[in-house]
């Protein structure tokens, strides 16, 4: 019994040691990454813990999976599959796989990755600074900015991901120059802005005011004599034109704040606006548009809130907690002086909880933008989400993210609450030394009542300042998140930018070469590679090709959508990394298989990009797109809505709009995508002979799915793996039976078409 005994003490006191420097590793640790998966693929949650010594990877309930020393390691991948990933890390022993996770956990992995690249390659404590073998791949990096291994930027700070262009996160970047960045906004706006503060200086005067009457009507009363009546009289008056004067001044006030208001909100929704016109498409190419709806509005109204009134506030509560200050050392400097005892206390409390806000309020956007980006992308495929029954798994999905969101306004709130009693506390001890000290000093006659009383009332005023100092830091957290998220996109890179010497092309012939073009979306990932091709003015080309094999992605390089990472494409002999992106693309019209159209009406569509298009030709157009007949036929005809994105129109009949728009553009570079892939044969048809009339005189490429589409095209280009497989017509092509012949076999098995309709 008593060796059983001894056992489970000793395994207890196991079990509680080895909680203990569980705790001591959690403590001392660096980095935290969460997982869930096990080594079998299944549902388990684990974290993977960094310390200076190494890595630990701890599972639920406190149990130690792996542990790896650090000085053992070589080096660290993300290995990613279908539907997952893995960590791995190069160790003196071989491969070791740490830990597993789904999709949604990537990123962070991702974003930790060139900080523990960072932390492998340091050296030793003690042995130097700290030096790594890639300099551009450190988040460490001394020089210039920080990047990972994909060639992204990382904050030189903490090694999390960060705008290009900037060495550090928003996380760790200055708040002071956030901030004086934000309150530049009102420079156009000083004037106004100088006669509202200059109001707010007067109405703190005047606010100060009455409190000094009442102390003169108290003494008055208190110890009467036979100037007393008339005083109390004109003492009266004087508190009545004070708080006159400053509710007019507040109403003046008010309506200078919310003519600048409007004016600051618009100049910052303008900028906003103007950067994301000018981003190019690899911005675009990973960002929810929900996001930037949500910045758009609520951040932008935040920095208004904040420049107009906000701002005011916080300086009208320094202001006017100086001057109540001042006031407190004239009526009795000895009690002053004991009053701000408990001030360090406070400033104390403020410091510290400073950037323990402001980490939980960047958090909480990261949450809130998460679930911006869960409604709208639900938003945006509802046919789909309903088409699939998956209602109830978005609703998990977004249960999931708003339950972090809450979880994060909860930590806030706590950490908040938690504070607050105490501030609450420090500001009741100023009453309980005022009401001590100050009855002391009547009782021994060195205070009147009067003064007693203006005293008690200047500390109520004090306390206002105090306390608003609390709650201004709240609104400084949020309003600096706002500024990091708007000048997010303010300070995005453009990709693909105008050089300063760009020229306008007036006039083009037409003729395309592209010249060992290589590009790829991510540098890791060629998708066209080599391609050398020269497309003759007034020549139709078709590209062909298996899905994946770069059609689009070539067609997005002429449009100058994206450069190339090597060679270079030539329009009529110039280059076009040479000429301006508006000249350029004003010569080029372009149908894709998914059309878009804008709220408004069909004719306003048709004038897309040609604003000053008459009516006549807008119906011109029309004709030449065999669109003219079905919107003749509607009730309101040209004027018909079309509604948001089109909704009110049929597949073939926005595709047809979309020809007038692209007739009406009278483009010398025509780019058809698919244009005929998602409608039926009738609508196909007319589509075909609108577009048979529009390539005439016009260099065309063209990217088809039924490959008899492209039979009347002067030359096929045949793409796969990124290369050009095979050039030219579809007769001589389908002879060699190379490429293009076993595209052709395969549609005819997949279409069960004669042979005579492709072959």
């Amino acid at each position: 019994m008593r060796s059983t005994r001894n056992a489970r003490i000793g395994k207890r006191s196991e079990q509680q040691a080895g909680d203990q420097y569980l705790a001591q590793v959690l403590k001392s640790s660096w980095l935290r990454l969460k997982a869930d998966l096990n080594e079998r693929m299944r549902f388990e949650s684990c974290e993977v813990v960094f310390t200076q010594d190494g890595l630990f990877v701890i599972g639920q309930q406190r149990a130690l999976y792996q542990m790896i020393a650090k000085p053992t390691i070589r080096g660290v991948a993300i290995r990613e599959a279908v539907g997952g990933a893995a960590l791995v890390f190069q160790t003196q022993e071989g491969e070791r796989e740490v830990a597993r996770f789904t999709l949604p956990y990537i990123e962070a992995f991702r974003q930790a990755l060139p900080a523990i690249q960072a932390w492998i390659e340091a050296e030793a404590e003690g042995e130097g600074e700290t030096e790594t073998r890639h300099g551009a791949s450190s988040a460490g990096h001394a020089h210039g900015q920080a990047q990972d291994h994909e060639g992204k930027s990382v904050c030189a700070s903490c090694g999390k991901r960060a705008l290009p262009g900037r060495r550090k996160c928003m996380r760790c970047s200055s708040k002071f120059a956030m901030m004086r960045r934000i309150i530049a906004y009102c420079r156009p706006y000083r004037k106004p802005m100088m006669y509202s503060g200059a109001l707010v200086l007067i109405a703190i005067t005047i606010e100060l005011i009455p409190a000094y009457l009442i102390k003169l009507i108290i003494d008055a009363v208190t110890s009467p004599d036979e100037g007393s009546r008339s005083a109390i009289i004109w003492l009266t008056v004087g508190l009545a034109v004070a708080h006159v004067l400053s509710t007019g001044i507040q109403v003046i006030n008010n309506y200078l704040g919310v003519r600048i208001g409007g004016k600051l909100m618009g100049d910052i929704r303008r900028d906003m606006f103007d950067s994301l016109m000018k981003l190019s498409m690899r911005f675009f190419d990973r960002r929810q548009v929900s996001q930037f709806i949500g910045r758009i509005q609520g951040d932008t109204e935040e920095l208004k809130n904040f420049l107009t009134s906000g701002m005011i506030q916080i300086a009208m509560q320094l202001v006017l907690a100086t001057g109540i200050l001042g006031l407190l050392f004239a009526l009795n400097w000895q009690i002053t002086l004991m009053i701000l005892i408990p001030l360090p206390v406070a400033a104390g409390m403020f410091f510290w909880l400073w950037p323990k806000l402001n980490s939980l309020w960047y958090s909480q956007w990261q949450a809130v933008t998460a679930v911006q980006n869960v409604i709208g992308e639900a938003l945006q495929g509802i046919r789909v989400i309903k088409a699939f029954a998956q209602e109830h798994a978005e609703r998990d999905r977004f249960d999931r993210a708003n339950e972090n969101l809450v979880a994060r306004m909860v930590s806030m709130n706590n950490l908040w609450m938690s504070v607050s009693p105490v501030f609450s506390l420090v500001i009741a001890l100023f009453g309980i030394i005022v009401w001590y000290a100050g009855g002391r000093a009547v009782l021994d006659g060195h205070m009147t009542v009067g003064t007693l009383t203006a005293y008690t009332t200047y500390i109520i005023m004090f306390l206002g300042p105090v306390q608003g100092f609390g709650s201004s830091l709240g609104t400084i957290n949020r309003v600096l998140g706002s500024g990091e998220r708007v000048f997010e996109i303010m300070d995005a890179p453009i990709d693909v930018p105008d050089r300063p010497d760009a020229i306008a092309m007036e006039e083009v012939q037409g003729e395309i070469r592209l010249e060992n073009v290589q590009f790829g979306y991510e540098q890791d990932r060629r998708v066209l590679r080599g391609i050398d091709l020269t497309i003759r003015a007034g020549e139709m080309i078709g590209l062909v090709g298996p899905s994946g094999a770069g059609k689009s992605t070539l067609i997005n390089l002429i449009c100058r959508f994206y450069d190339p990472e090597q060679g270079r494409i030539m329009l009529d002999g110039c280059d076009l990394r040479n000429v301006r992106q508006d000249s350029l693309r004003s010569h080029i019209g372009v149908v894709l298989q998914e059309t878009f159209l804008f709220d408004g009406s069909i004719a306003q569509n048709i004038a897309y990009g040609a604003a000053d298009a008459t009516p006549e030709q807008i119906m011109e157009a029309a004709r030449v797109a065999n669109a003219h007949a079905f919107i003749t036929r509607l009730p309101e005809g040209y004027d018909t809505q079309v509604g948001e994105r089109g909704h009110r129109l049929s597949g073939g009949e926005k595709q047809r709009i979309a020809i007038a728009r692209a007739v009406l553009r009278n483009p010398r570079l025509l780019i058809l995508d698919e244009a005929t892939a998602s409608v039926d044969t009738e609508t196909e048809r007319e589509i075909q002979e609108a577009l048979a009339r529009l390539v005439q005189g016009r260099t065309t490429i063209a990217i088809a799915h039924r490959l008899s589409t492209l039979r009347g095209a002067d030359r096929l280009v045949v793409l796969e793996q990124g290369h050009i497989a095979e050039v030219g017509p579809h007769d001589e092509l389908y002879a060699r039976r190379g490429t293009y012949y076993r595209l052709v076999e395969a549609q005819k098995q997949l279409t069960h078409t004669a042979p005579s309709e492709v072959g």
